[in-house]
């Protein structure tokens, strides 16, 4: 099995592929940075102090001043509550762990991606039957390109991770804030996206099993991925807003692969607004069944395949 797996790294290596997508996912994780932290900054900044509020407009009653500074005091304490709530040990965890997790949604694409061409460059390159020959076990062969594709998403994991990490330590000191290292909502948020990276390959594989056309699989799996979330999206929130005023219908979103990856480092929520979802490893749970579902579909065709 170690031979196995050293010949399909080796593969990977050999091809220019691997290290333009990464390339490609660092430079979505430096854009993902850039937003998480403006978003983050705009969180923590209090609008009331930050911009000039003004006087009075001049020609006003006493009545229409009164009512001015009103608002004004209230839009004071609006602010300030928010900060103070944004500031709290728990938010500014949640804050670190978006942006601990930047490029995410990209990056499982690529990851993905690159799964697909890891397997249909056996039938692209017309070598699946030399490879099945030289280990009839085809069970082993499948096995190894699973542990060759994941090994690729702890990579890309590990680089984009670091990356933003290390940006988010350094943006939350420069404003004096804890980086919540130690906070286990940043630091579940780090791991669970770990796995999410593996399972996304996994996921690529068992596409490239059931679609054999590098172009066609490619296609298919980028569509699926970026109009299909939106699409997804759209559909359940028109639903819920229109036909069934019902929270489970947005709670639903997160058995659709790539919102329960969003979900499991608590980006969801933030695109569903005040819903109230499942716990993350809810998210996590399903990513795992449509891994090993998708997996478990693709070895045994494999193994009864014609592959000639």
């Amino acid at each position: 099995m170690t031979r196995l797996i050293r010949s399909e790294l080796l593969k990977l290596r050999t091809t220019n592929m691997w290290w333009i997508f990464l390339l490609t996912s660092l430079v979505f994780t430096g854009l993902a940075i850039w937003i998480n932290i403006e978003q983050t900054d705009s969180e923590l900044t209090n609008n009331y102090t930050a911009y000039p509020h003004g006087d009075p407009p001049p020609g006003m009653t006493e009545d229409q001043r009164a009512e001015f500074e009103a608002n004004q005091r209230q839009f004071q304490q609006e602010e300030e509550a928010r900060v103070a709530k944004a500031h709290a040990a728990g938010q500014l965890a949640k804050y670190a762990a978006n942006i601990y997790t930047s490029g995410q949604f990209f990056g499982l694409l690529l990851v993905m991606l690159l799964a697909i061409l890891v397997i249909t460059n056996e039938f692209y390159h017309q070598t699946a039957t030399a490879t099945f020959l030289a280990t009839p076990k085809r069970t082993r062969v499948i096995a190894a390109k699973l542990i060759t594709a994941s090994l690729a998403g702890v990579l890309f994991w590990l680089i984009t991770t670091a990356i933003s990490i290390g940006v988010g330590v350094l943006y939350f000191g420069a404003e004096g804030l804890t980086n919540s290292l130690g906070h286990w909502t940043a630091q579940q948020a780090v791991l669970l996206n770990l796995l999410v990276y593996v399972l996304w390959a996994v996921f690529g594989i068992g596409v490239g099993v059931l679609i054999r056309s590098q172009i066609g699989a490619t296609i298919t799996a980028a569509v699926l991925y970026t109009v299909g979330t939106w699409a997804a999206v759209l559909f359940l929130t028109l639903i819920h807003e229109l036909v069934i005023k019902k929270d489970w219908v947005l709670e639903s979103a997160v058995y659709i692969p790539p919102l329960a990856s969003s979900h499991v480092v608590g980006g969801l929520a933030t695109q569903l607004g005040d819903t109230d979802l499942p716990p993350r490893w809810a998210g996590a749970l399903v990513l795992i069944v449509w891994a090993v579902g998708l997996g478990t579909i693709g070895t045994l065709i494999t193994r009864k395949r014609d592959i000639a």
